[in-house]
């Protein structure tokens, strides 16, 4: 009753409803009417939105004209991308379209629309948490209409997007995370590396795609400046993937460790010192890579950070002053001792393996323990 009605006030009254909402149903062949735009969590299939132009009932003479129909979807960026990508950029670059523009006007439309039709690509991987290289449109770069001078400039414009993106994952290391104020645990060194692992591996299977290598050959037939940069970058990621996977497959070995670390009572956190230290010094001797005092530094310092965390969990300040406040003296110094005790272990601990280390350790102790040591002077 409510379908029927709705579309007799749409397409038959006068000043009636403006616009109507078509969702499938839960079968391909169902499908709802509404007025309302549905909320994003109950919105999973595609949509019609379909707008009334006039305020006049639709006829056979003005349906063509009065009603506009427009897709809806809840990957609004990926529609976007499909929609400049598949249709818009081959019908910009059909030589058809450009008559009467200059030389100088086509190619300054041509680089702006790719530059903003590339931004979206990658927008929507930052979105994913990936890096996606954004690739031209096959339609274009495979036209027999479209110059090899065009093509070149279209490509080498690919290939400057995408020394961005490649430089800003190479230049990520994990002593940013410290740098951001944000006191992170040692699981953030283990995400970090998964992460970046993750994303070269995403990148070189990229690189390694049909549609980049005749990218590359095409602009190395043409005698472009850019392929020699470019191929040095293609060893960095090599280089830097093979990095990342090693570093992410040794410390995955801590994992355990540190999730029982975490969630271990502050005075029985002490236990996991030992085997933590054990096995970071195996990584140090069989790690190709993690074996360098910037490395060790920003894993030590992030375990610190944890007994921190956990020790003013166990004593805040605020209780302090309470039992001083009710005289309970006693039981203060009580937790204070324990505090200092597990910071105490965790260093014996460290100065024990780094002995086993057999002088490959050359570690500035103060940069490692500075916070630990406030912490206990506070």
């Amino acid at each position: 009753m409510l379908f029927s009605r709705l579309l007799t006030q749409f397409f038959g009254e006068k000043d009636s409803i403006e616009h109507l909402i078509v969702l499938q149903g839960g079968t391909a062949d169902t499908c709802t009417l509404q007025i309302e735009c549905p909320k994003p969590e109950k919105f999973r299939r595609k949509g019609i939105y379909i707008l009334k132009l006039t305020t006049e009932p639709i006829t056979q003479k003005n349906i063509t004209k009065d009603l506009v129909f427009l897709e809806m979807t809840r990957t609004i960026l990926e529609h976007l991308y499909d929609m400049f990508y598949e249709i818009m950029a081959p019908v910009l670059q059909n030589p058809n379209n450009q008559q009467g523009w200059t030389d100088l006007v086509t190619k300054d439309l041509m680089e702006k629309f790719n530059n903003y039709v590339a931004q979206v690509y990658v927008i929507m991987g930052l979105m994913k948490g990936k890096t996606m290289l954004p690739l031209p449109s096959s339609k274009l770069t495979s036209s027999d209409t479209t110059p090899d001078k065009d093509k070149a400039h279209i490509f080498e414009s690919s290939i400057i997007t995408w020394t961005k993106q490649i430089k800003n994952v190479l230049k990520l290391e994990p002593e940013q995370a410290l740098k951001s104020g944000n006191d992170p645990g040692p699981t953030t060194e283990l995400e970090f590396w998964e992460k970046k692992a993750e994303n070269l591996n995403s990148i070189y299977g990229q690189l390694q795609s049909v549609e980049v290598k005749n990218i590359i050959r095409f602009l190395e037939g043409n005698k472009s400046t850019y392929t020699n940069p470019f191929a040095k970058l293609q060893k960095d990621v090599q280089n830097a993937r093979i990095e990342a996977n090693d570093n992410n497959k040794f410390l995955k070995t801590l994992k355990d460790l540190f999730g029982t670390l975490k969630e271990a009572e502050f005075k029985s956190c002490q236990e996991t010192f030992m085997p933590i230290m054990h096995t970071i010094l195996l990584i140090w001797k069989n790690s190709k890579f993690y074996n360098t005092p910037p490395r060790l530094v920003v894993l030590i310092r992030e375990i610190c950070n944890e007994i921190i965390r956990k020790g003013q969990n166990y004593l805040p300040g605020q209780a302090i002053l309470d039992f001083i406040q009710r005289d309970e003296t006693f039981e203060a110094c009580a937790m204070l001792q324990d505090t200092i005790d597990v910071c105490t272990k965790f260093k014996d601990a460290y100065f024990e393996y780094k002995s086993k280390a057999e002088g490959s350790w050359k570690l500035t102790t103060n940069a490692l323990f500075v916070r630990l040591d406030s912490f206990l002077e506070r």
